[in-house]
């Protein structure tokens, strides 16, 4: 706890007066009523609870927004990855959650182990020379495939790091 709030939490909780050019105290809190002394260190109780309730409602505003919205996020994009496969389990009259999601992740999985071979490369070389043959559809394409350049180096820039 920083030197302002402590001073802050002292002055809600000791009231501090000061002396008047004519000799009479003179108190720093303003009161609307004339209050007993009991009263006045009651309200300044619940000054300082209210304001320790506030921060600490305000720290778990802080860390809880951003796990719900990683899981959110985590969620919809469960969903938008078991959509590819669920309308063939549909068919099947299979429905459980997430098997689309994992048969996709399966699917990308072995599309690398192909593609890491000769034939994969091979297929792959010729499928880039037909779609930079495409006006529209090469530019695309070449933008995509930056991204993903950036995006891999920086991984493994990161992952050293760690």
């Amino acid at each position: 706890m920083g030197t302002r709030e402590r001073e802050r939490d002292r002055e809600l909780l000791i009231p501090v007066s000061t002396i008047s050019e004519n000799g009479v105290a003179k108190s720093s809190t303003p009161t609307a009523t004339p209050a007993t002394p009991s009263s006045h260190g009651h309200e300044a109780f619940l000054k300082v609870i209210r304001s320790w309730a506030g921060k600490k409602f305000m720290t778990g505003c802080v860390i809880l927004f951003p796990l719900a919205i990683t899981f959110y996020i985590t969620w919809v994009f469960i969903h938008f990855i078991d959509g590819f496969f669920s309308p063939i389990y549909d068919q099947l009259g299979i429905n459980v959650f997430g098997l689309g999601f994992a048969t996709s992740i399966t699917f990308i999985f072995l599309i690398g182990i192909f593609m890491s071979s000769w034939l994969g490369a091979s297929v792959l070389t010729l499928g880039e020379w037909f779609i930079k043959k495409m006006p529209l559809v090469s530019y695309i394409y070449s933008a995509s495939k930056q991204i993903s350049y950036i995006f891999i180096t920086s991984t493994v820039v990161l992952q050293r790091h760690w």
